[in-house]
């Protein structure tokens, strides 16, 4: 009898290995010849585990029992299967992992992402379907945004508002390419661009490119121009000079957005902005604030200051991580560019290159500079919706050297013989090298 029970428990164990071979063999042919995908990152971890105690030599009884006691799913498409398979775990532990039964269908590569650092390509293809590209005499290429053809439309302003997080105020777009244009980049606004405000490629990422000003009861904010440099490790730049206390850029009243204090938190701001005619009197009496420092070689976006904010808000400011809010945006921005325009998915893999300077990118980017101050287009070009202020309009400027060309966006000043612009582009800016810090992974 005692021989009779060896035998039949042998032939069990030798039934139950064959069926756990024929298992693992259906799922492999399952998978067929092609390359196996990795499993959804929520249950990759389960199966590291299991990956990990193979190689930790645990026996297959342990690793059985802790597959049906853990509660944890487990893919078990002809992919996982089989990339465990290459892992070196063993039929019996993948035949318990199928008898869970957790993922009947095959299981998906990871969805594409945006990139960390764009290159022209992938702005290129990720903005043409939101606006048109321009060519701007002496700037480059320039990408103007659907939006902008309401006169009254600006950067900064419209469908978003400010967060503030531990690198300095974040602009939180609400538009699906915001992701891109508000913390890339520069702003323009002249002749060359129809009066509207157009995008200038950058590829240094800040959580925001604006300076601010404040005065009695409200504050406000403008696009940094297109010429305004970024140098790694050192700051802000400006035909030539290191952008210093009482540096304004030429700003007039026309390119800020003034808000009463009271209507600085909740976004909206297209409804609350001053006028035409209180933003002048408000610039004037008016304190200009570069808003940049700094600190361990990043550039913090400072603004006017959390407790300056707080104080004349009366409003606590809360700090986030900027990582965070980054990674946030970015990756509801692509996410929602590629469910509107799915071709744009495989957009990301060109943008893994890393950004080249643009001098080296003339035919991509169809950029011409041709250094002439004179093509540049006058206030009345612009019309009366983009007015901008004279030189006694503003006061007397701290940056008393020439006076920024009509590329500043809707710059109070006309180009004269003294505000021509540089004759060359600035240096381009360097791809991703600010980063501060970089998004999680």
């Amino acid at each position: 009898m005692i021989m009779n029970m060896k035998n039949s428990i042998a032939g069990k164990n030798c039934r139950t290995s064959t069926w756990a071979a024929a298992i693992v063999a259906l799922a492999l042919l399952a998978a067929g010849t092609r390359g196996y995908a990795q499993p959804a990152q929520d249950t990759w971890g389960n199966l590291q585990e299991i990956v990990k105690f193979t190689q930790a030599h645990m026996s297959d009884d342990v690793i059985i029992t802790y597959i049906k006691t853990s509660g944890k799913a487990y893919p078990t498409s002809g992919d996982a299967i089989l990339y465990l398979n290459n892992q070196g775990v063993s039929q019996p532990v993948l035949a318990a992992l199928l008898a869970t039964g957790s993922s009947p269908g095959p299981v998906a590569a990871p969805a594409p992402g945006p990139p960390e650092t764009p290159t022209i390509d992938y702005f290129h293809a990720h903005l043409t379907p939101y606006g048109q590209w321009v060519d701007v005499p002496g700037v480059g290429a320039a990408w103007i945004p659907a939006e902008a053809n309401d006169p009254l439309w600006r950067p900064y302003m419209n469908a978003g508002h400010w967060q503030f997080t531990d690198a300095g105020w974040f602009w939180q777009s609400d538009y699906p390419w915001g992701d891109m244009a508000f913390h890339y980049g520069r702003w323009v606004n002249n002749g060359s661009t129809g009066g509207r405000w157009g995008w200038v490629p950058g590829y240094d990422w800040a959580p925001s490119w604006v300076s601010w000003r404040e005065g009695a009861g409200g504050m406000g904010w403008a696009p940094l121009p297109w010429d305004v440099e970024f140098r790694v490790g050192r700051g802000l730049f400006w035909h030539g000079g290191a952008v210093v206390a009482g540096v304004d850029f030429g700003l007039g009243f026309g390119a800020f957005t003034f808000v009463a204090s009271d209507h600085f938190w909740g976004g909206n701001y297209n409804l609350y902005v001053f006028d035409q005619a209180r933003s002048r009197v408000f610039f004037e009496h008016s304190t200009f604030n570069v808003g940049y420092r700094m600190e361990g070689g990043h550039l913090m976006a400072e603004g006017l200051g959390r407790d300056r904010v707080a104080q004349i808000t009366h409003h606590e400011v809360v700090v986030r991580k900027v990582s965070e809010v980054r990674r946030a945006e970015e990756t509801h921005d692509f996410a929602k560019r590629t469910a509107e325009h799915k071709e744009l998915a495989h957009a990301a893999v060109r943008g893994k290159e890393p950004g080249r300077p643009e001098a080296n990118r003339n035919a991509e980017a169809r950029e011409r500079t041709t250094g002439a101050a004179n093509e540049r287009g006058t206030a009345s070009e612009r019309g009366a919706a983009n007015e901008r202020g004279t030189a006694n309009e503003r006061g007397t400027a701290a940056h008393a050297p020439e006076t920024h060309p009509g590329g500043t966006g809707s710059n109070s000043k006309e180009p004269t013989a003294k505000s021509k612009p540089p004759a060359t582009k600035p240096k381009p800016e360097k791809g991703g090298t600010n980063q501060p810090p970089s998004a999680p992974k």
